[in-house]
């Protein structure tokens, strides 16, 4: 589902359009918004497994650009006010920004080292309408929005010890007012402060007002943990969790809709990180705990820099639309992208599409135009599917390189499967050896010198 700079039309019939807040006409175009958000909740009471953004639908772009926020480092996360459509987004303050109250500027990276934020709020047409800074809070990578007296109020991390190297993150989660143009450190009486896992370490929230719920997630690298409650239960403070489960993949955002919980992976393109690099999208089932989907996300690979960054879900008056983004630019200053996708699935069937994979047409053919070689993922799960015969009608050598898979499911260690062969002319085992090496390499072992077609129908590996 590779995507360039798209028509921005599709994405605006998803997007509420919005004046000036203040405005008669902002009260009448967030009317449908709200309207929608009101009718989805009464209608159900979660988004179950079996209903979820098809992933491998085409997204749309929201902006039709890549958009500059007020600071140059990347966006952490956004999040979109359920009642106005606006979207609140997080990053770290630049180094070199000396705020209204501050009487010098601090060392590079100290931002960082502090847990420093800027949330931006930004409209429909990607102009940043007002920002808000709030310090020593974390590093951004979780935000909520809930919409009460006329205001949005914020979820996201809080009370982040400060840290020689790297980033701080938050110990507990807070929620604030957005307010234009304030700046509010940990600690003050202006952030309501929960501490729904005393001594945790690394929290993050998502809000989910349509469900009416939270989730945090919380722990150390290699130890993290998701927990969702009852947000009204939440806020009383009474912290029993529906659901709990361990995270897996390394996660760069995520966000809880329904049963369903989203959760991306990937870092920017490198020399060790080439395109089309290593994003991925991970689907949870909490009321399980476990992965039902893990998807490769090849939305806009020309994308310079390319940096999976924000997850979130926001209403439309055409539904529910997942929210994904990406920091891009190389050099700085950081951009961000949006991309939306709407499309459900039920999740029943088999709806993951087979992808067909470059081998050598002068040297190998396939015996007809349904055994081309391919392959498609489930989970961890590569399936391969081929069956082939040598253009010369040479014999078959052991060892032989047959085709490269592609770095995104590439394993990463060397792991055997058993093929078929042709029954003409052999009269002792039907079966081969494959291998497919962390390179990418797939191979076939056989020592017979056989001629005819070589197959792999019902070969898988773990990625």
């Amino acid at each position: 589902m590779s995507l360039t700079r798209r028509s921005v039309l599709t994405a605006m019939v998803a997007a509420p359009v919005l004046a000036p807040a203040g405005t008669a006409q902002a009260a009448g175009r967030q009317a449908p918004l709200a309207a929608a958000v009101a009718a989805e909740s009464g209608a159900t009471a979660a988004l179950n497994a079996q209903n979820r953004f098809d992933l491998r639908a085409q997204p749309v772009d929201l902006f039709g650009r890549e958009i500059l926020l007020k600071q140059g480092r990347v966006h952490q996360q956004v999040a979109f006010d359920p009642v106005t459509g606006l979207a609140y987004v997080t990053q770290l303050i630049s180094d070199g920004r000396k705020l209204a109250d501050e009487t010098e500027i601090l060392p590079d990276g100290e931002r960082g080292r502090r847990g420093d934020l800027c949330v931006n709020e930004v409209a429909p047409d990607g102009t940043v309408r007002a920002v808000m800074y709030v310090r020593g809070v974390g590093h951004g990578g979780g935000l909520g929005v809930e919409h009460v007296d006329g205001r949005p109020w914020l979820w996201l991390e809080t009370d982040a010890d400060p840290v020689a190297s790297g980033f701080a993150y938050g110990k507990r989660i807070g929620r604030v007012a957005f307010t234009p143009d304030a700046i509010v450190d940990a600690g003050s009486p202006l952030i309501e402060v929960f501490e729904p896992v005393p001594g945790s370490s690394h929290n993050t929230p998502s809000v989910d007002v349509v469900h009416g719920r939270i989730g945090v997630r919380h722990g150390a690298p290699g130890a993290e943990e998701y927990r969702v409650y009852d947000l009204a239960a939440f806020k009383n403070r009474t912290f029993t969790a529906l659901h709990t489960f361990p995270a897996r993949y390394r996660t760069q955002a995520w966000c809880l809709y329904g049963d369903l919980l989203y959760q991306n992976e990937g870092g920017a393109y490198s020399a060790t990180n080439p395109r089309p690099g290593n994003s991925w999208w991970n689907v949870y089932d909490i009321t399980t705990g476990q992965i039902i989907e893990r998807t490769f996300n090849t939305t806009a690979l020309d994308l310079s820099h390319r940096e999976t960054e924000s997850i979130t879900v926001r209403q439309t008056p055409n539904g529910p639309q997942l929210v994904f983004g990406f920091a891009t630019q190389e050099p700085g200053p950081r951009q961000m992208a949006l991309y939306g996708i709407t499309s459900t699935t039920d999740g029943t069937g088999d709806h993951v599409p087979w992808t067909a994979l470059d081998y050598d047409t002068a040297t190998y053919k396939p015996n007809s135009d349904n055994y081309i070689p391919q392959y498609r993922q489930l989970g961890n799960r590569i399936d391969i599917h081929l069956r082939l015969s040598r253009v010369n009608g040479a014999a078959w050598t052991n060892g032989e390189t047959i085709l490269t898979l592609p770095p995104h499911i590439r394993p990463n260690r060397t792991q055997g499967m058993v093929g078929q062969i042709t029954g003409s002319g052999v009269t002792d085992s039907l079966t081969v050896r494959w291998e497919v090496l962390t390179d990418g390499s797939l191979r076939i072992f056989d020592q017979r010198g056989f001629t005819g077609w070589i197959g792999l129908d019902a070969g898988y590996f773990t990625s």
